[in-house]
C-alpha cells in the first residue's frame, strides 16, 4: 500500500517562501536570500529561499531557514486525490477520502479528513467476480508531532481520533487500520536518511537539525522556521552560501 500523502507534510524545509514573511528569529543576520533551486521529493522547483545565521558568528554555527508551505500543503492536498485515485484494488483495498483540513497546533501539525476503507474479494484464488467483504468509513482526527533527537528530524503519532463512525465498524474497524498504516509509515520515515537529517547543502558542511517549528498567519499562509547547528567558521559560512546558490537545495 503506498504511504498516505499528508505524511510528507512533516519534511517541511525548502517549500517556497512568500518575502513578506521572510524574517529571521532574533539575533539572526541575513546570508542568503535568492530564488533557489529546491529538489527536496523528486521534484524541481525555483523556490526564494532566506538563509539567517546567529550574530556575532563563532565557531559554533547557527542557522536558520523561514519558508512559506502554503503552497506545499495545497499541493499535499492534491496528492490526496491522487492517492486515493490510485488505490482502487479490483479485489483487495479501496479508498476514498474527503477534502482534508490541515491546521497546526502549538508547532504539530493536524489533519482531519472523511476517510472511507472497503474491502473487495474475488473469491478462491482472486478467479470471481469482485465482491465487497465490508466497509468502514469516518473523519479521522490526526495530529502528528515533528520533533528533533540528536540532531535527526523525527515525527510520532500524538493523538489519533475517528469519530462519525460508519458501516461494520465492529469487524473492520476504520480506526485499527488506519492506524496501522499510519504508525507503519511513519516507522519508515523516521529511517529514511531524506527526512531526518538536514538537506544538502547543510548536511555535507556538518549541520544538523536543532528545531522546527510552524506559524499560521493570517489569510492561511503558513510559515516554517527550521534551526540548524555545526561548527566553523566565515570560511563554512561562504561555502554554503555558494553551494546552494550554484546548486540548490537537495536531499
Amino acid at each position: 500500500m503506498r504511504s498516505l500523502p499528508f505524511l510528507s507534510l512533516v519534511s517541511l524545509v525548502g517549500m517556497s517562501m512568500t518575502s513578506a514573511f521572510a524574517q529571521g528569529p532574533a539575533g539572526y543576520a541575513e546570508i542568503y536570500n535568492e530564488p533557489t533551486n529546491v529538489n527536496l521529493g523528486g521534484r524541481w522547483v525555483v523556490a526564494d529561499i532566506a538563509f539567517y545565521a546567529d550574530t556575532p558568528r563563532t565557531n559554533e554555527l547557527r542557522l536558520a531557514l523561514v519558508t512559506d508551505v502554503t503552497k506545499f500543503i495545497e499541493q499535499t492536498e492534491q496528492d490526496l486525490e491522487n492517492w486515493v485515485a490510485t488505490n482502487q484494488q479490483r479485489c483487495g483495498e479501496r479508498w476514498n477520502a474527503g477534502e482534508p483540513l490541515i491546521s497546526f497546533p502549538e508547532d504539530a501539525i493536524r489533519f482531519v479528513l472523511d476517510l472511507k476503507y472497503e474491502r473487495w474479494s474475488c473469491g478462491l484464488f482472486g478467479r470471481g467476480e469482485p465482491g465487497l467483504v465490508g466497509s468502514t468509513a469516518g473523519r479521522i482526527d490526526i495530529t502528528l508531532d515533528p520533533y528533533v533527537v540528536d540532531g535527526k528530524l523525527q515525527a510520532r503519532l500524538a493523538d489519533f481520533q475517528v469519530e462519525e463512525r460508519e458501516g461494520i465498524a465492529r469487524y473492520l474497524p476504520l480506526e485499527a487500520v488506519a492506524r496501522q498504516v499510519i504508525n507503519s509509515e511513519l516507522a519508515k520515515l523516521n529511517k529514511n536518511y531524506k527526512f531526518y537529517r538536514a538537506p544538502n547543502p547543510l548536511f555535507a558542511e556538518g549541520f544538523e537539525y536543532q528545531s522546527i517549528e510552524a506559524e499560521k498567519f493570517y489569510g492561511g499562509r503558513v510559515v516554517i522556521t527550521a534551526r540548524y547547528r555545526g561548527d566553523g567558521g566565515l570560511a563554512k559560512i561562504d561555502r554554503l552560501v555558494d553551494a546552494v546558490r550554484d546548486d540548490g537545495i537537495t536531499q
